[in-house]
């Protein structure tokens, strides 16, 4: 321990859950609900009930309601958002925790919408047969931290954890650095969480944390990937205002007023928010074709109308107190455009570390939840990181997956013994971790930045795929990999910086690697070359595993025999 001490700052504990958004706060909620004598830490880059989307673009929840109809909604979702390529086992556990989880998020504070008797608001999802929608406050994430804090929860903020600690094969911590100050930590615990969110590449300032940092410490540490091909959400927003949302990608229009889901996708149904591959890449035909720039067009009376929160704000205050404000500014300078041009940014929502039903992934002692996990987990299937094509499931989905992964983590650490830490490991991870501040180059981690989204964020490598493009993308990551070793920090926050790319430039070649592997087109993966669904061919996962120096790709055939839902 003194050798360790004289390394950097030792911080012992029984669970080390890394993040502190909503999914985060969920897990070490349950742990400490469940297992209350166990040492609970959560260690967040940013500030712990405030980090992560849940308060950004939260909001709705979609859940099963008393009366609802599992089988109906798995049977929908396997066949028009997964495409069979789901976990279905995991899904139907997952459906049958939603109702569940509103009950934790109201007993924790949280406000969500309620009848004049008391019960929850159960809305008919018309994005998902058989189930249901309802109302939370954007404030949730605040009480939540309270009900942690009150538990005994610690926390640590403004600390950017970069590898997993490993020995004799099982994770036993992780080290990092504060992003003020500079001091090194060295987290010594039994399990360990990852928490931190899916990867975004920074193209959409609301989510510029989630840089898949804790899912390139899972990779590099030998943890098994899963469907990062599905990595490459695309959304539509107003124009100039590219930190907004919108739904409605059925009011779309050309400059000539010819509406593009009907052109594009005349028998679309149910698409949730999120543009639907076919219709994206239709977007970018009529811009190439001459037809652009794309509008937004609803009906009169349409969607865009004061009152968010289905009405409720009431009871949801904070909603309404946004929406008063919103309705203040249409009084006061006049109402929306009927007709407003939108542009359409990559998400990006790359969550692909494997696990289990209980998130746990392939190694011992390490567990991942949320966003890190979505398309990891295969409840979904063929869509990238919530909500697919069911709004609502984006915070549903981080607390159910934090309380299965939380449990389970406090049941490991309470039944394990404290493993030591290899001393020469922290050592070399240390000077690994501070490496771009000793370097005599002026390669700014805001250029690296820069040369990647160059190659993520354009349709044609990230929606629009081919051989041919994948592996001109791939080409173009290998460049951007080859100098990070000259990236340069001047302080710490560049340092925090030139870890975020170095995360970043990691995910890229894994979604890249497994778009060029998956040969056929599956759900929001569309392949020029391969057009079609290949069910013969490709009911299959597409695996990969960090081997040395490279990537290794595999594949693993699906249990379709023993599904329910199976292809016709």
């Amino acid at each position: 321990m003194a050798d360790l001490e004289k390394i950097g700052e030792v911080v012992s504990t029984d669970v080390l859950i890394i993040g502190g958004g909503v999914g985060g706060l969920a897990a070490a909620i349950r742990a400490k609900e469940e297992y209350p004598d166990i040492d609970v830490l959560m260690v967040e880059k940013q500030t712990i009930g405030w980090a992560g989307k849940a308060t950004k673009i939260g909001g709705v929840l979609a859940f099963l309601a008393s009366g609802g109809d599992a089988d109906k909604f798995i049977d929908f979702q396997v066949r028009n958002a997964g495409f069979y390529i789901n976990d279905q086992d995991s899904l139907e556990k997952y459906v049958g925790s939603t109702y569940r989880a509103l009950e934790h998020l109201s007993e924790w504070g949280a406000t969500i919408a309620k009848t004049p008797e008391g019960k929850f608001v159960a809305i008919e999802n018309s994005f998902a047969p058989g189930y249901s929608m309802t109302f939370i406050d954007i404030d949730m994430m605040q009480p939540m931290s309270k009900r942690a804090k009150t538990l005994g929860v610690k926390m640590q903020n403004k600390i950017h954890i970069i590898e997993l600690l490993q020995k004799n094969d099982k994770v036993n911590g992780a080290v990092g650095f504060d992003i003020v100050d500079g001091r090194f930590f060295i987290f010594k615990a039994k399990a360990t969480i990852i928490a931190n969110g899916s990867c975004g590449y920074k193209v959409r300032r609301f989510w510029s944390a989630g840089t898949g940092d804790g899912i390139a410490a899972a990779y590099r540490a030998g943890a098994e990937m899963r469907n990062a091909e599905y990595g490459n959400l695309y959304g539509h927003v107003v124009m100039r205002n590219l930190d907004g949302g919108m739904a409605g990608n059925m009011f779309l229009v050309n400059a000539q007023g010819e509406n593009l889901a009907q052109k594009y996708m005349p028998d679309m149904g149910p698409a949730g928010i999120f543009l639907p591959v076919k219709l994206g890449v239709g977007l970018e035909t009529e811009v190439a074709e001459g037809r652009g720039p794309i509008y937004f067009q609803p009906p009169t009376g349409g969607p865009g109308r004061p009152g968010g929160g289905g009405g409720f704000g009431q009871s949801l205050p904070k909603i309404g107190k946004w929406n008063q404000l919103i309705q203040g500014k249409a009084e006061k300078y006049g109402p929306q455009p009927p007709s407003r041009e939108i542009a359409v940014p990559l998400h990006g929502e790359l969550s692909c570390i494997r696990v289990d039903a209980d998130m746990k992934t392939t190694l011992e002692g390490l567990w991942a939840i949320g966003d890190t996990s979505y398309a990891g987990s295969a409840v979904a299937g063929a869509v990238a990181s919530p909500p697919g094509v069911t709004p609502g499931s984006g915070i549903m989905f981080a607390v159910i997956s934090g309380e299965w992964g939380g449990i389970d983590a406090a049941r490991y650490a309470a039944t394990t013994s404290e493993s030591d830490v290899d001393t020469a490991e922290v050592a070399l991870k240390k000077e690994g971790v501070f490496a771009p501040m000793n370097t005599d180059s002026k390669y700014s981690p805001w250029e690296a930045i820069s040369s990647l989204q160059d190659v993520v964020a354009p349709m044609k490598y990230s929606l629009r795929r081919s051989k041919e493009r994948l592996e001109e993308a791939l080409s173009k990551v290998a460049s951007v990999k080859e100098r990070l070793p000259e990236l340069h920090a001047k302080d710490t926050h560049y340092l925090s910086k030139c870890h975020e790319v170095i995360s970043m430039t990691a995910c890229a070649e894994m979604t890249f690697t497994s778009a060029l592997a998956r040969e056929e087109s599956r759900g929001f993966h569309y392949r020029e070359d391969h057009p079609e669904q290949d069910n013969k061919n490709w009911l299959k996962w597409v695996i990969l595993k960090q081997d040395g120096d490279r990537m290794n790709v595999s594949t693993e055939s699906i249990p379709i025999e023993k599904y329910s839902v199976k292809p016709s």
